[in-house]
């Protein structure tokens, strides 16, 4: 088992402008987070492009919010409220999934 982070580290990581590539692209070995949040907080999240699993959890969140609207638009269902709905849900999941993961109560 890794040995736990503390929040005010985790705080200090996120604050460092060295971990900011250009203010945008957040990339640090020592966070254990796979998604941050932005560094303007309150406006989503961006994904900690030094973690191992940056990669797959990038794909998998592009995968996850455009193959169901894409499948129904293929079924002639887009702007449909059908569609409008499962927009709205895939985004809310989405959502939901990178405020879990960004959470610094999962590190400490």
């Amino acid at each position: 088992m890794k040995p736990k982070i503390t929040r005010d580290k985790l705080e200090r990581l996120w604050r460092d402008p060295v971990n900011w590539k250009r203010g945008l692209i957040y990339s640090c070995k020592d966070d254990p987070r796979i998604v941050v949040p932005k560094k303007q907080k309150r406006r989503g999240w961006t994904i900690n492009f030094a973690h191992r699993r940056a990669t797959p959890t990038l794909i998998f969140m592009i995968l996850a919010a455009g193959l169901p609207v894409f499948l129904l638009a293929i079924f002639d269902l887009a702007r449909t409220p059908i569609w409008w709905a499962c927009l709205f849900l895939t985004m809310a999941i989405i959502c939901l999934i990178c405020w879990y993961l960004s959470s610094p109560s999962r590190y400490v």
